[in-house]
């Protein structure tokens, strides 16, 4: 008898639907008024605060932008057109300190961490 762990397969189950949503352009946000379009009827918007990528991507990213992720899409799937930005809160003491403290321009130690948050969130 097969047990649900080893019919539950995580990582081909993730690339499925990370290959579908990219498929579909899930991510992407056309601008109506750019494009010719009327404004559509049913807008959301969904706002997460911006992470800061003063180190590594942790737990507490993972619930905060996962929880908005989910509500975006689900917005999205019911035919809402939703706007959910995502940016960086990369000013101030906390990404400058832990630079200082690798002996790492401030610069590098960010847009470093911004690449690795990024692929973390898209997994």
């Amino acid at each position: 008898m097969s047990s649900d762990r080893e019919t539950y397969n995580p990582v081909e189950i993730e690339k499925k639907w990370r290959d579908r949503w990219s498929a579909e352009g899930f991510s992407r946000f056309a601008q109506p008024d750019r494009l010719g379009l009327e404004p559509p009827e049913n807008k959301y918007y969904v706002l997460d605060m911006f992470p800061y990528p003063s180190g590594k991507l942790h737990m507490g990213h993972a619930r905060n932008y996962s929880i908005g992720d989910v509500i975006a899409r689900y917005r999205h799937r019911r035919g809402e057109t939703v706007l959910h930005p995502m940016g960086w809160d990369a000013f101030g003491l906390p990404a400058e300190n832990a630079a200082i403290q690798r002996d790492i321009h401030p610069d590098e130690w960010t847009q470093t961490n911004v690449g690795t948050f990024k692929e973390a969130l898209r997994r």
